[in-house]
Formats: structure tokens, sequence, C-alpha cells
């Protein structure tokens, strides 16, 4: 992913030498999106255009042009002063072109806006938003949507589907409920960006995962302790060794209170004192502080969740603790655990701590030094209790294998996956389950 002001860099040099072709060329593509969506028959079909005075507005007067030679009928609302281009007088927008169009080209404003839509803009957003039932094509951005943050202001346009250029922007993750179906086109500029160090990455699938190799035994790729479980929560214990025992090959040993459930849960994991590789803290335990205190002072790689996290954020003693570790840290808040921390973003958490940070949701958000990653889950259905614990075990077995913030995002691309297979309404436990088969089919790419 890469940000407005990346993209803008990329462009200079090809609009130098292309000048009004490279515009010609995105245009081409939006048209080619709006194609489809009328089932590559656009003779006969009612085309709504927004143009903003903009570059995007001169995209898609040039791809309305197209879409006409191909027999569709256009209508342009002019949305700002100044069109880029006079390819038609522009009409006054009402419902009832909304109402009666088959296709929307959203040309409103581009990546370097900023806030929701204004004036015009606002007014025809109102339109679509109450009269329209037909698919809307945006052309880089939903208008009114930020292009770094994904959130929309008062006004903007929802997409079906975002034709963009390049590369990906944050928009195109944190607001993928706004942008529909995103359709990435390179035009020459993917070569530009290529040059550069990116904003971020999208993890849209799991790559690297570990896998056995012709020597290896329980005891290599990583062993992870976890600390889990308590007389009130033992079923966080189950789940969180259960994630562990399924992400991976290597052995998982349990050293939390609920020793009997657990192994009668999973036989499989050992129980007791010994060599880790990385240890879980904190799903379904008390709020004793010895126990956190202790790992905190260790070199090993550690993953802090639930309990333990919200002791650590109430707790200047034990951010301090953090704060001096060596070894490779994840904290894992959802949003009501990540506020108590009274930072604003996850980069600001990262830095404060020394530490990488996994901030849940829909799009799960991995932040370390120099480093982001953006998962988009695809549903929300691992929204339940338990899901978390599940994860935490996970991102135990990945950081066991290696200490990295990639590895901590294709845990979370590993359980957004593994709930996404259950297609549905799903206890946590069954996203466990489903663990084997997508990691089974991820390392068989």
């Amino acid at each position: 992913m890469y940000t407005p002001d990346q993209v803008r860099a990329a462009e200079q040099p090809l609009l130098a030498r292309l000048g009004e072709k490279l515009m010609l060329s995105a245009a081409f593509a939006v048209a080619v999106e709006c194609a489809r969506l009328l089932d590559h028959h656009p003779y006969g079909k009612r085309v709504l255009v927004l143009a903003g005075s903009g570059g995007n507005g001169g995209d898609v007067l040039y791809a309305a042009e197209e879409l006409e030679r191909r027999g569709a009928h256009i209508t342009v609302w002019q949305t700002s002063t100044g069109l880029h281009h006079a390819y038609r007088r522009p009409e006054e927008p009402t419902a009832a072109a909304a109402a009666r169009a088959d296709l929307i080209i959203d040309g409103v404003v581009g990546i370097g806006a900023s806030g929701g839509l204004r004036g015009e803009a606002a007014q025809a957003a109102s339109i679509i938003a109450e009269h329209a039932t037909c698919p809307v094509v945006a052309v880089d951005i939903p208008s009114g949507v930020d292009p770094m943050t994904g959130v929309p202001g008062d006004s903007y346009i929802r997409a079906t589907s975002t034709v963009t250029f390049g590369g990906l922007k944050p928009v195109h993750v944190l607001g993928w409920e706004y942008c529909g179906d995103v359709v990435l086109r390179g035009l020459g500029i993917d070569e530009e960006l290529a040059r550069m160090d990116p904003w971020g990455y999208s993890v849209d699938r799991v790559e690297n995962w570990p896998r056995p190799g012709a020597d290896s035994n329980k005891y290599t790729d990583g062993v992870v302790g976890i600390y889990a479980g308590s007389v009130a929560y033992p079923g966080a214990a189950v789940l969180c060794v259960e994630g562990a025992v399924r992400a991976t090959s290597p052995m998982v040993r349990y050293l939390g209170p609920c020793v009997t459930k657990v192994i009668r849960a999973v036989p499989e994991v050992v129980a007791g004192e010994g060599r880790v590789q990385a240890l879980v803290i904190g799903p379904g335990c008390s709020e004793d502080d010895t126990q956190l205190a202790e790992q905190l002072r260790s070199n090993l790689p550690l993953v802090i969740d639930a309990t333990s996290l919200t002791r650590v954020a109430e707790s200047e003693e034990l951010r301090e603790l953090v704060r001096r570790r060596t070894a490779f840290t994840v904290l894992t808040p959802h949003t009501g655990e990540f506020a108590r921390f009274g930072v604003a973003t996850p980069e600001e958490l990262a830095r404060e701590l020394d530490v990488c940070v996994l901030l849940k949701g829909r799009v799960t958000q991995v932040v370390s030094e120099g480093e982001r990653y953006l998962i988009e889950a695809g549903s929300s259905w691992a929204a339940t209790a338990g899901s978390g614990d599940v994860l935490s075990g996970v991102i135990g077995a990945a950081v066991a294998y290696e200490p990295s913030a990639v590895m901590v995002a294709m845990a979370a691309r590993v359980h957004a996956d593994a709930a996404a297979l259950c297609n549905g309404p799903v206890p946590a436990h069954l996203i466990a389950e489903a663990l084997t088969l997508v990691v089974s089919q991820a390392v068989a790419r």
C-alpha cells in the first residue's frame, strides 16, 4: 500500500512523458470495469457520470466517451466548477436520473481530497444514496472517504467497485466497506512505486508458514509455552492451547492452572515447565501480576493478551518492564483494550513501548517499528467469545518459529481464513478446528 503523496510522485515522470495518454489509459481501465458490471453489453444502458474538476473528473469523462462509443447513453453531472474537458454540456442532478441509471461513475474527487463532500457534490451524493439502485464505480477512491484512514465524512459515495492505479492505498483495506471490489491497474505507475518503500502491506494470503522438513521433530521450528486460564475461565486455556497445537507441528507446553481440563480437551499438549522459544500469557488469567512480571523479565519472545494486556495498560510498573524488554514482544488488544493505553493509533503504542501491536478488528492492524500490515478478514464471524484466545495461540506458535511482525500478520491471516471457512455464525472452538485445513492448504501452495 502507498500513500497519496507517493502515488502522485510516481505519476509525475509518466505524466511528463505521456501527458494525456496516461489519463486515457486510466479512463479505458475504468470503462472496461464499467462494461463488466453491465455484463459486457453497454449498448443502450444509461450511465450517470459524476465529474469533478480534477484528474478524476477527466478520467470519468474519457471513460464516458469510450462507453458512448459502445452505445451507452451518458448523463454528466458537474459537481464542481470547471471540467477537465468539455465532453458534453453538464446536466442538472435529479433524483429521476439517479433512479433510472444502470450504472454510476464516481469521479468527484481523487486521492488528494480529505473530509466529506460539500456543495453540489454533497447534493449529488445524497440523491444517489436515496434513489440509485445500480452499481457505482469509483475512480481511485470513493469520493468523501479519507484516502489514508478509510473513514467517510458526513457526505460520501459508497462504491460497488473501485478502480485504482499503481498500488493500493490505505483506504482500499481500511475502508473496504465503502470501496467494494478493488480493481488494481498498473499503467506503468507500479514500476515507479516499486522503487519506493511502501506505507504498508495488505496480507491477503498465507505465505512462508512453518512446514516441517525432512529432519524435523517436535522440538524443531519452535515450541511455545502458554500461560492461560483460571478457575473462572478454563475455556480460555483450552482454546488458546488448541489454536497453538493446530497452527504448527511442534510441541506446545501448557504452563497454567487448568492442566486436567486442558489435557482432556487437547491430549497432544505437554504440561509443565521445559524449554520453549516463545511464551503466551493472558487469556483467561487471574489479575495476579506475579507471573506476568516474571515473564516480562524473561528474554523470550512474549505474546501478551487479554487480562495481562489490561494489567499492562493499568500499571506503569508493568509498562516499564515492557519497555525494558529486549526480546520480541506482541500486544494483542481489541479496540476496548487498546483505548485503555491512552494513545490514538497502534503506531504510537508500538513506539512508546517498543513492541509489535496487533489491533484486532474486521481489519486487523499489525504495527511494529518501520512495519505495517493490514489483514482484512472478509467477514466478522470471528467477533465471538473465545476467538481471541485461539488467535493468541496461533500467534504464539508463529512467534516461536520466527519472532517477527510479518509472522504475527500471517497468524492473523490464518485465523481470519479459519473463521471464513466456517462460513457463518461459529463458536471459537470450530475456528480452532478449521485451522488444520487452512494451514494445510497454505503450505501446499
